[in-house]
């Protein structure tokens, strides 16, 4: 399979939740991240084509949680091998160019690539 990645994806060095914007659900857990999208260890499979509202809690900020806010889209979905555990696939579709940027620079720090 081809990479269609524009940017080559970074595997977290922490543990980084998401979190559902109208809920408030924690949907899952990062396990790798770009500026452009990400993969999540979820207890729930992602509906395919759905647009997300999200936001990405950094427990490392030092005052206050920071908390980044996108939008991203499921673009694939399987189970893990851990029973009611899924990989699913997003690419982010709405984010500030600051958040961005907080997000380049919290995984400039990590040293691991996937």
């Amino acid at each position: 399979m081809q990479e269609q990645r524009q940017s080559p994806r970074k595997v977290a060095d922490q543990v980084l939740e998401i979190h559902d914007q109208i809920t408030g659900n924690t949907l899952g857990r990062i396990v790798n991240i770009s500026a452009e999208g990400f993969m999540l260890l979820s207890q729930e499979p992602m509906l395919l084509g759905t647009v997300y509202q999200l936001n990405l809690i950094d427990p490392s900020s030092q005052e206050t949680q920071k908390s980044v806010a996108f939008s991203a889209e499921a673009v694939w979905s399987t189970e893990a091998s851990h029973p009611e555990s899924f990989w699913s696939g997003f690419r982010i579709t709405e984010i500030s160019s600051d958040d961005v940027l907080y997000i380049d620079r919290l995984i400039l720090e990590w040293n691991s690539e996937q």
